[in-house]
């Protein structure tokens, strides 16, 4: 039905009014004579219908021996839209130029997208596609897939694996992310385990090596707490790579400081320009500032990215400035400062015992002490030389 319609505008067909005379006799002589008629009403003894060009240049002598007088109602299709805009070359021509530029565009890539990455940036596996060729405006039929994707994942190796799928004017890159594995210990040279920290040994568990201090003892920084030098049964010693757990309560000292004064920049004025994206053409929209913060949009339609987009580009012009704190602010910001440097420092360490005090004078100074427990040890390689001796 739709391919019969598409055929009906593109040769013309009109409709047209019949009256008067004999209805009956007048559709029986159209049929007789194979003329094709649709859309046939019938009200108040007027008949309307719709004819190929050709049929109704044989309705003539068939109205004037039914009696009926035919008038057209309107034309339709494409031969009579020609016809009427006939003197109008310009909208002829680009109305042909707008074909062709939709033909060619059909054939190019609009959009590319990439789904499936986490740790590699979708910009990075775009900027690899590029150079292999893949990029907007290109034909897709002019694209060797199969090279490409070989080549692409040489050059990302952080991709297991990745596919090209080219669809209309969409290309859709799918990609799978290589999984690490976890890292192996490396029985290379050996190696002591010293204090990372002053202390007081609260768990010692060595897994490998010699155990050269007992629970309770206290050390200091780079002493020795499990030696990478190991007795046999037969008298001699042997090295290897020391490990184990060693648990120290330690003492820890935290200050922050927050001057009532500080400098900052102020935002004193904006310029913004905008530049136009289509395909591979960049326009640019007014004057263009420099050094400038840009934000790009782009036009999606049913879920896919089209090759238009508008970019907006900011420079902020800053000013130097000097901002008195309240005290209630100075103290904030003496606070956050002290909390992170606590928490950069304390991830990995249980708190038995803290005490904390401000000093508000000249600003504010946030100061902690604490009591922990946390991993001291610390591998550091074998002095084989000095052993030797």
């Amino acid at each position: 039905m739709l391919l019969l319609r598409f055929l009906r505008f593109v040769f013309g067909y009109v409709g047209f009014t019949a009256q008067g005379g004999f209805p009956e006799r007048f559709i029986n002589l159209c049929r007789h004579n194979k003329i094709i008629l649709w859309e046939l009403k019938s009200r108040n003894g007027v008949i309307s219908a719709c004819v190929d060009r050709e049929g109704y240049k044989k309705i003539r002598p068939v109205a004037r021996k039914s009696g009926m007088r035919v008038r057209i109602r309107r034309k339709y299709g494409l031969p009579f839209f020609l016809a009427r805009h006939s003197r109008r070359v310009g909208v002829l021509i680009g109305a042909c130029l707008c074909a062709a530029v939709l033909l060619i565009l059909s054939t190019r890539i609009w959009s590319i997208d990439v789904i499936g990455n986490v740790r590699v940036p979708a910009e990075t596996v775009l900027g690899v596609f590029e150079e292999l060729g893949v990029r907007r405006g290109v034909a897709g039929s002019r694209i060797n897939i199969s090279a490409t994707e070989i080549e692409a994942l040489r050059r990302l190796p952080e991709l297991s694996w990745l596919n090209i799928n080219i669809s209309g004017s969409a290309a859709l890159i799918e990609v799978r992310e290589t999984v690490k594995s976890p890292e192996l210990a490396e029985n290379g040279e050996p190696t002591d385990i010293v204090a990372a920290r002053d202390g007081q040994i609260v768990i010692l568990r060595p897994f490998n090596g010699t155990q050269e201090q007992k629970i309770g003892n206290p050390v200091l920084k780079g002493d020795l707490l499990i030696s990478g030098i190991e007795q046999n049964k037969d008298l001699t010693v042997s090295f290897c790579k020391a490990s184990g757990y060693v648990v120290a309560r330690t003492n820890r000292e935290i200050t922050a400081a927050q001057s009532a004064k500080i400098k900052a920049k102020k935002a004193v004025s904006q310029n913004k320009s905008y530049v136009l994206d289509f395909l591979f053409f960049s326009i640019p929209l007014g004057r263009q500032v420099e050094d400038a913060y840009s934000e790009k949009s782009e036009l999606y339609i049913n879920g896919v990215t089209l090759p238009v987009g508008l970019t907006e580009r900011t420079q902020t012009v800053y000013e130097e400035t000097e901002i008195n704190l309240t005290q209630s602010q100075t103290r904030l910001l003496a606070q956050l400062r002290f909390f992170k440097n606590s928490s950069e420092d304390f991830r990995y360490l249980q708190v038995e015992q803290s005490e904390i005090t401000a000093d508000e004078q000249s600003g504010c100074t946030v100061s902690g002490k604490f009591t922990c427990l946390e991993n001291i040890g610390l591998e550091r390689p074998m002095q084989i030389e000095e052993i030797n001796q």
